[in-house]
């Protein structure tokens, strides 16, 4: 099993010395747990019920989930089951801390399914609820007070009754290492026996206890206490032995195929390729069946504007369970699958244009002839637009320094001379909005690897958020335009004494690119992660990207049988429509339609692609008949 190296926090008191830190602390409640009272509502489902949350992206798909409380993504998970999970904390839909928030463990988040029916079932039928969980990933750990808790759902008569099934206590993801055997997830799995769950209608419910203590800095009541919760799966004729699944998938998500950054300006890329790429990358491949498999690893990349396209395809080789061997390593043949070497690969390059989009199509394919299971597909998008960025947009920790009047910042290098016109960035929402201090944006020239004079300061900022849009940046534009080029430091100046709590993405570390000054000049950062600051060059105008696992398609009916519609999108949108199977063969093409016949198909998942004049939708259906 792979390992990775956590941020350890120390409890900080309320008189604490110059430091920086990220948010989330420990806590001694002793508080007793109080009743959830939810109601169920949506029509019933037939089984399998199964949501690995693969399809999804920031809210749960509704055929399946009642509600959006929850976090669907892949950053605060670490080495998750497949691709993504459900990330429950205390905060809401939008990113606001719970307004009933306290010290006390209160409930917060909740996961509930839309009921499904058990009508023509009896305990006979060996009907069973597994799932995976994770305390913390990348994210703060739940104190021993708070907990993940499981209850099932049923109508008697007309009212809705909740049996408690499954708990667990928080801890620190080191702890929960040591107890599940080096596993950074541990299934569950859980018989329907009773009988009153039976001839009627089942509701999965997941929520959980979290708190915010008195302790806690009020500019840190945050994004704490946090649970991972992946590949929820209920159906009838299993037994407490059928924990794998026939499929080879992708743990984490799709890698940045640059060096540094997640994303930077295309001008600055096309001056200076070679620095820019990274020579080779990880991919997290695992079988989660119970036998060995041939796979064999591909990616596809596209530039979604001009065509131009790139491929790459690994060795064959075998790849044992999961459970036996962990992730797929990068030795001998693997090498190619696991750790693919990119020598002399650069995207195509025009410096006609300032903006260039490649969407990456990672393949796992499986000899049908070894193995029964599925391969699988992960989308990414490596974008160049007109912003730096070390961070992903997921913010898992918050970061912060003390006391007042202290300094962080992020290096950039900018390889030709450019302009720098203003600053993305992302504040974490805390318990009613208490970071909503005034600070100072500056921006440093470059002393021998850290930040040296001040050649900017844009004075009395205050965090922006939004409050339709989870995650949101806010744009800070400069009042003169500065002429850049080598290495600038971008950052802030705390005025108050506490955490200006800006978003930290923990899964990601830039650590040796951040700086902090509180007083005793400046210093390189502990705390592994990167700073959500964005500095923006060349054009004053909002470019930013559209997550592609955003652009959804909405496909129904899902299953399908013999004709899958498309539901979110216009008939001209719809320019090129292309269904692949999950090897990334393409098996149909449509142009400017709305329904499609799908009969020609066999029984399998197929993953759609819409291709309008400025977007490329995706999402994943299956033919079952």
């Amino acid at each position: 099993m792979k390992s990775r190296i956590l941020i350890i926090l120390l409890f900080i008191g309320l008189h604490c010395s110059a430091q920086e830190y990220l948010s989330g602390f420990s806590h001694e409640s002793k508080a007793t747990r109080e009743r959830h009272d939810v109601r169920g509502r949506n029509a019933s489902a037939a089984l399998p019920f199964f949501d690995d949350f693969t399809e999804s992206s920031v809210y749960t798909d509704a055929a399946k989930w009642q509600n959006n409380n929850v976090l669907v993504n892949s950053g605060f998970p670490l080495f998750p089951t497949n691709y993504n999970a459900a990330t429950l904390d205390i905060l809401d839909r939008t990113g606001k801390v719970y307004a009933h928030a306290s010290s006390s463990p209160f409930i917060a988040d909740s996961l509930m399914s839309n009921s499904i029916s058990l009508k023509d079932l009896t305990p006979a039928d060996s009907v069973y609820l597994s799932f995976y969980y994770q305390p913390q990933g990348n994210g703060d750990a739940p104190e021993e007070t708070d907990s993940l808790v499981l209850m099932f759902g049923y109508k008697s008569d007309t009212t809705l009754v909740w049996n408690h099934i499954w708990s667990t206590e928080g801890m620190t993801l080191d702890s929960f290492l040591i107890a599940n055997n080096g596993n950074y997830f541990k299934q569950v799995m859980i018989p329907v026996v009773d009988d009153k769950y039976f001839g009627n209608d089942i509701i999965i419910l997941f929520y959980n206890y979290g708190s915010v203590t008195s302790t806690m800095y009020l500019n840190d009541r945050s994004n704490v206490d946090n649970w991972n919760i992946d590949f929820v799966y209920l159906d009838k004729n299993r037994t407490s032995e059928d924990t794998t699944f026939p499929l080879v998938t992708f743990s984490e998500k799709a890698p940045s195929l640059l060096k540094r950054y997640q994303s930077m300006p295309y001008r600055q890329y096309v001056s200076n390729p070679t620095v820019a790429m990274a020579s080779d990358y990880e991919m997290y491949i695992t079988n989660l069946d119970s036998v060995s498999a041939k796979t064999q690893y591909s990616f596809h990349v596209e530039n979604i504007v001009s065509g131009w396209t790139f491929n790459y395809n690994s060795k064959w080789c075998n790849l044992s369970p999961f459970a036996n061997n962990g992730f797929q390593n990068c030795e001998g043949d693997n090498s190619t699958q696991a750790c693919p070497r990119l020598k002399n690969f650069l995207f195509d390059m025009d410096d006609k244009v300032d903006t260039a989009l490649y969407q990456i199509t990672h393949i796992i394919s499986v000899d049908d002839s070894v193995s029964q299971a599925k391969g699988d597909t992960l989308y990414g998008m490596q974008e160049f637009r007109n912003y730096y960025a070390y961070d992903d947009g997921t913010p898992e920790r918050g970061y912060g320094v003390v006391p007042g009047d202290s300094y962080f910042a992020s290096q950039f290098s900018i390889s030709v001379p450019d302009t720098l016109c203003g600053v993305y960035m992302l504040f974490n929402r805390t318990h009613k909005d208490a970071n909503y201090d005034f600070f100072d944006i500056v921006v440093w020239n470059n002393n021998n690897g850290k930040p040296g004079n001040e050649i900017y300061r844009l004075k009395n900022q205050r965090p922006e958020w939004d409050d339709e849009e989870i995650y949101k940046f806010a744009y800070y534009p400069f009042d003169k335009i500065l002429k850049v080029n080598g290495t600038i430091y971008v950052g802030i100046m705390q005025h108050d004494k506490e955490s200006i709590n800006i978003g930290f993405d923990a899964s990601n570390d830039n650590s040796q690119y951040n700086f902090f000054d509180v007083g005793y000049g400046w210093e390189n950062s502990s705390m592994q992660g990167s700073l959500m600051i964005r500095p923006v060059l060349g054009g004053d105008y909002d470019v930013q990207a559209e997550d592609p696992q955003n652009l959804r398609l909405r496909l129904f009916p899902n299953p399908s049988k013999d004709v899958i519609n498309i539901g979110d999108l216009d008939i001209e949108t719809c320019r090129e429509i292309m269904i692949f199977d999950m090897t990334g063969r393409l098996m149909k093409h449509f142009t400017h339609e709305l329904s499609l016949d799908v009969n020609d198909l066999p029984t399998g998942l197929y993953m759609m692609r819409v291709v309008s004049d400025s977007k490329v939708y995706t999402e994943k259906f299956m033919i079952s008949r």
